[in-house]
């Protein structure tokens, strides 16, 4: 069988038969696509660790009439530190789950940025943000993949009138594609009204560096506004429910609880 090289990111796995697993992997060369790791279940297997979700692999696969075959593979990361904390391992999860609802079988459109994109931003999940902010890592990479994947919002005029958004208040709508006007902020049913903090966190994510995501430090009010905007912004552009955000819906509610409990 013909074979050939790529580099990998696992994105999503099952079990096959009694010892093989099919993985969903994302490469750079390729975009996504599934292989199968024959022999991976058993605690021998030198594939074990390279189907683990999260880990960064150079592969060497065989092409076959279904499925391709992973033969060899050399672990480039695992980043274990996205297994040791829940707040981490939640992201993490929904990051790579996202990359797989808005990406398709063997499309090698833009997949050497998304690949690097979604790298680093499990590189920088793995690291300490100054208040455990960990959503503006996440929220920062929504916004950018869908940007490299042509679904950006737009964040900087009125997504209905093209107009400026200079006068307060103004709303973030699902349906029309992003910001909203004070004038036209009423002719939209999913508008969420956004208030100046809210909209300065929504742009400052999309255009801010690792250094600056790791440091900022959004009010309450502005980290729910755009986990809202955003999380509907994404389901009306998926047409289907991301199933990780529900998880990590559930994580940011317990959060915010246990923040107010303790004021």
């Amino acid at each position: 069988m013909p074979t050939y090289t790529a580099d990998s990111l696992v994105l999503h796995r099952m079990n096959l038969g009694e010892s093989d697993r099919i993985l969903r992997i994302f490469t750079p060369e390729h975009g996504k696509l599934s292989a199968v790791a024959k022999g991976s279940r058993r605690a021998s297997s030198r594939l074990v660790g390279t189907t683990e979700l999260f880990t960064q692999s150079r592969l060497l696969l065989a092409t076959s009439k279904s499925l391709d075959i992973i033969t060899q593979c050399e672990i480039r990361d695992s980043f274990p530190r996205l297994r040791d904390d829940l707040e981490r391992l939640a992201r993490a999860t929904y990051v790579c789950e996202l990359l797989d609802v808005f990406s398709m079988e063997r499309d090698a459109t833009a997949s050497r940025e998304v690949f690097q994109l979604t790298v680093a931003a499990l590189r920088l999940l793995q690291r300490e943000p100054a208040h455990r902010y960990f959503d503006g890592v996440v929220h920062a990479y929504e916004l950018r993949l869908l940007t490299m994947l042509g679904y950006a919002p737009v964040l900087d005029r009125c997504a209905r009138c093209g107009g400026p958004i200079n006068r307060l208040p103004v709303a973030f709508s699902p349906s029309m594609g992003g910001t909203l006007c004070n004038a036209d902020r009423g002719q939209s049913a999913d508008a969420i009204t956004l208030t100046e903090d809210s909209l300065a966190a929504l742009q400052s994510l999309a255009r801010a560096n690792s250094e600056a995501l790791l440091v900022l430090r959004p009010t309450a009010k502005a980290a729910a506004d755009v986990d809202r905007a955003l999380r509907w912004f994404i389901r009306v552009r998926a047409e289907r429910a991301i199933k990780s955000a529900d998880f990590l819906d559930s994580l940011r509610v317990a959060a915010a609880t246990a923040s107010t409990s303790r004021l």
